[in-house]
């Protein structure tokens, strides 16, 4: 992607899918997100997806599925329907672009299009601090974490 090139946010078409996958593979092999392994052919045509493309080529996508809450808890209600982003990625060479924002963008005034209440995220990612001010700039709040350590 040249300096100067515009972004263009668009849902993913099926001839989208060897760059989806692609950049699923760079995911897993930048080892950033614990447990990450690669989303395969299955389970990107069952997702909504968006991609961002720049001089013709998919630098990142973001994917996930609508869902419905099953019961009340603090933050929704039973019944209520929801995006719940699954994935994110933008390839390393287009990171602190706005590439990400674009794509979260796109993601939000979709679901709201659509009457959506919520979008929802978990995040695995080694690297916490940047991931969790980008959400939050982004307008997300957040609603419980989980912590480990090794015994």
């Amino acid at each position: 992607m040249s300096g100067g090139s515009a972004i263009q946010i668009r849902p993913a078409k099926p001839e989208d899918m060897p760059a989806l996958l692609a950049l699923s593979q760079e995911w897993a092999a930048e080892g950033i997100t614990y447990g990450y392994s690669p989303t395969g052919r299955e389970a990107f045509a069952g997702y909504r997806c968006w991609v961002a493309e720049a001089d013709g080529e998919v630098v990142g996508y973001a994917g996930g599925e609508v869902d419905t809450a099953r019961r009340n808890i603090e933050i929704q209600q039973a019944g209520e329907r929801y995006f719940e982003l699954e994935e994110l990625y933008v390839c390393p060479a287009c990171r602190g672009r706005g590439v990400g924002q674009l794509l979260l963008a796109r993601v939000e005034e979709d679901a709201r299009r659509e009457g959506l209440a919520q979008l929802m995220l978990n995040a695995a990612n080694r690297d916490h601090a940047p991931l969790l001010r980008f959400y939050l700039r982004e307008g997300m709040t957040p609603h419980s974490f989980r912590m480990f350590k090794k015994l």
